[in-house]
């Protein structure tokens, strides 16, 4: 049997009367990658956050190689071998790839001298070089792209000789050929002895690079799978406590042949290439291509965020102006962004104000805005789109990323638009939360709204849009049926085939 690394041990955390964690336990053998699953809000992050030294336990027990540890800060994690790359970076655009590799904790002449700069970049290219990673180590942080930043992220962990190596979404936002390179690199890391748990919504992630998964189910234990043994359903329905019946809901209604959202030669200063399209009522239009095709260009030019420099846009037959995202709400578009922390959320603020901010005429009564009526407006929509734990008054930032991303649904659907812009809506979600936003844009296009969706999940591009553009460099290079499409159809135009 292979050394118990490190073992956790009827886990309690608490917040604000709320549990977090309930008597949970987990195991990480010698050489071993294993998954920790969940919907968004079963606890992962918590627990992680716990195994790091950002949170405190309420009760339970650490144990590190067989000693009873406890771990104070995130420093003092470091100091105990363990070391976590999480969901959102930390690394600092503007210092070099060494300088991020070894912050804090620098090669210098003396106690108190000045950094050995030669030695900090030949031991960054050193560790550079043992994963085969092409990138100059004196390059800036801010010039590399994000697959290549999670990689440099990897190896600043390592850089501490970190042994437990917390891994938490860590494909997000990279293209397929980055996550073939992440993969290899953790197989190298587990003939190197470091142990890994590994978080992620991608199942078939976990299916390719884990030994088992733990799942945690309303922050408690749901069950340990040996994943050569375990199969997808069982595996979803000990997340959800229930089988999902349909990953992709079967839409009722169809699109009506009514113009609604017409773009004519249509480029701001950040798209690469003008575009022309045109949205029905009630249609679910999406646009997809690989990381980096200029999707998210084309959402923050449609939702007047970025200033366009020619062509034209209709809705419903009129030429309008989206100078400012406040013209495209007056004109019944709302967007979900892809940056939900940077551009979609007050992370400080609670979910209330979040919610409310955009729809703060929707809380007036005679005059004035009523406390009452914007706490009702939040709860609504917080019960409607299941976000949990249910309050309102909690700040964003304590969701995990699959709430927070529907309280970034709920502020905009509110108002009701005509027009929806999505922005990689599921990136970052359980499969449960996927679902349940499927169901909802299915519902939106049922009673007329326009869909505008922007995702590299070709998969998803399939099973719910109507018809899909495919875009590279920018350029719309190929149009298919939703249904009759396939991902081998849209990665070959999104490559260029």
């Amino acid at each position: 049997m292979p050394e118990t690394v490190l073992k956790l041990e009827g886990i309690h955390k608490s917040f604000g009367g709320i549990h977090a964690l309930k008597d949970v336990s987990f195991e990480l053998a010698e050489g071993e990658v294993h998954a920790l699953l969940g919907e968004n809000g079963a606890g992962k992050s918590t627990l992680i956050k716990i195994l790091t030294g950002v949170h405190k336990m309420d009760s339970g027990s650490i144990q590190v190689r067989g000693k009873s540890v406890t771990i104070e800060d995130p420093v003092d994690a470091r100091h105990k071998g363990i070391g976590a790359i999480y969901q959102e970076l930390s690394l600092v655009d503007s210092l070099t790839v060494a300088e991020n590799i070894f912050l804090g904790h620098e090669p210098t002449k003396s106690f108190f001298g000045s950094i050995k700069k030669r030695e900090l970049l030949d031991k960054a290219a050193k560790y550079l070089s043992s994963f085969a990673i092409a990138v100059d180590p004196s390059a800036f942080v801010g010039d590399l792209g994000l697959g290549q930043k999670r990689i440099i992220e990897i190896i600043k962990a390592l850089s501490i000789n970190a042994n437990i190596l917390l891994l938490d979404e860590p494909t997000t936002g990279m293209s397929r050929a980055e996550i073939d390179t992440l993969f290899k690199i953790m197989d190298d890391l587990k003939k190197k002895e470091v142990n890994m748990i590994y978080i992620s919504h991608h199942l078939d992630e976990v299916f390719r690079v884990c030994d088992r998964a733990t799942v945690l189910r309303d922050g408690q234990n749901a069950g340990t799978f040996d994943i050569r043994s375990v199969d997808l359903k069982t595996l979803v329905k000990s997340m959800l406590g229930r089988t999902l019946k349909e990953e992709f809901p079967v839409r009722e209604g169809t699109s009506s042949e009514e113009m609604l959202f017409e773009v004519r030669e249509f480029r701001t200063e950040k798209m690469f290439a003008p575009i022309n399209f045109s949205l029905r009522k009630g249609e679910i239009l999406g646009i997809t291509g690989i990381i980096g095709s200029g999707k998210s260009e084309i959402a923050l030019g449609l939702f007047g965020a970025d200033r366009s420099v020619q062509g034209n846009i209709s809705i419903a037959g009129m030429a309008v102006s989206l100078k400012s995202p406040d013209d495209a709400k007056k004109r019944g578009i709302s967007f979900i962004p892809e940056d939900r922390k940077g551009q979609g959320l007050f992370l400080r603020l609670n979910v209330e104000h979040n919610i409310c901010v955009a729809n703060i005429d929707l809380a007036i009564s005679k005059g004035v805005v009523s406390n009452k009526k914007k706490s009702q407006l939040a709860k609504d929509t917080c019960e409607r789109l299941r976000v949990r734990p249910l309050d309102i008054k909690m700040a964003v930032q304590n969701l995990s990323g699959g709430n927070q991303q529907k309280v970034v649904i709920g502020k905009w659907l509110c108002g009701e638009p005509d027009i929806l812009i999505l922005d990689e809506p599921t990136r970052g979600i359980d499969i449960g939360a996927k679902t349940e936003i499927y169901s909802l844009i299915n519902y939106l296009a049922d009673r007329g709204t326009g869909i505008l969706i922007m995702s590299s999940e070709f998969r998803e591009m399939s099973a719910i849009c109507d018809r899909i553009l495919v875009i590279r460099k920018g350029e719309i290079v190929g149009e298919l049926v939703g249904k009759e499409s396939s991902t081998e159809q849209l990665l070959t135009l999104a490559l260029g085939g």
